[in-house]
């Protein structure tokens, strides 16, 4: 009986020191902005492409079909966090794209296979991708092959999309963020802060869209209520909500708040430019 005892009792030690380690594995994480953007490999392991699954070694070399033209370079802004921005992948061909294939530059532990929703032919396909607060601020570049049926790779080029990296920025006194086209998202964190915030913001005479999101969900802009990710467009057939004018976003915030994201969406081949000043509590 007491052999048996004995026995229980190992197991139900060893039982227990399994599941702590394994509990204590699972809730580590990087520390804030202990990632450099020039650190490749490390970089690759915390970015996160919406469905994506991660395929050893770096991206296949084999020859292209063309049947694919890539019409739109795109460059990115963005902060870390955790809030998520979309990567407008814009082209026209003869042949569906299923797959979306991402490698950051310069790594080669993996490369990203993002399966697109709804497969399409022509087109805009928005790549969603999550920076952690990890991360720090720097830039670094995205390597992106269009890929279709049996993995075949049908896009004209490698398109390299740079993206830069800027820290969340807390709410301690008032910001003026600028850009011109392609996307720029910026976080701002509340860090507890109740009240009212406005957001003056001038568009000038070239249309862009502003979108503003409170933890995650749609709360102004200039367009309509939306569902991510914004679109983008030409500046010449602007879509609804890109408009040249200038005005104010006033946000009611309470303390159980964490951040307002600002994505602004810069029209696409018309020399835009855009301006705007957070200002907190």
């Amino acid at each position: 009986m007491k052999k048996h005892l004995n026995l229980l009792t190992l197991a139900l030690a060893t039982l227990f020191l399994t599941t702590f380690t394994q509990c204590k594995k699972d809730s580590t994480s990087p520390p804030d902005y202990s990632i450099e953007t020039t650190n490749f490999n490390e970089l690759s392991k915390v970015l996160k492409f919406g469905n994506a699954t991660t395929v050893g070694g770096t991206l296949p070399t084999s020859a292209s079909t063309n049947t694919t033209q890539i019409t739109f370079n795109p460059s990115l802004s963005v902060s870390t966090g955790g809030a998520t921005t979309y990567i407008p992948i814009v082209f026209t061909g003869t042949e569906s794209v299923v797959k979306i294939f991402l490698m950051v530059q310069g790594a080669t532990i993996h490369y990203f296979s993002y399966t697109v929703p709804s497969p399409l032919v022509s087109g805009i396909i928005y790549v969603p991708m999550t920076v952690p607060k990890s991360v720090n601020a720097g830039s670094f570049a995205l390597q992106v092959l269009l890929v279709g049926a049996n993995n075949r790779i049908i896009g004209n080029k490698t398109m390299v999309v740079p993206v830069k990296v800027a820290k969340g920025i807390n709410c301690t006194d008032n910001k003026t963020i600028n850009g011109n086209d392609g996307i720029t998202q910026t976080l701002h964190v509340l860090d507890g802060k109740a009240g009212n915030v406005s957001i003056n913001w001038d568009t000038y005479s070239v249309p862009d869209r502003i979108d503003v999101f409170v933890d995650g969900k749609w709360v102004a802009g200039t367009g309509s209520t939306i569902a991510p990710p914004p679109p983008l467009c030409d500046c010449s057939s602007p879509l609804p909500g890109f408009i040249g004018d200038n005005g104010t976003f006033n946000i009611p915030v309470t303390s159980s708040n964490k951040y307002i994201e600002v994505y602004v969406s810069g029209c696409i081949g018309g020399g835009t430019a855009w301006t705007y000043t957070f200002n907190c509590p």
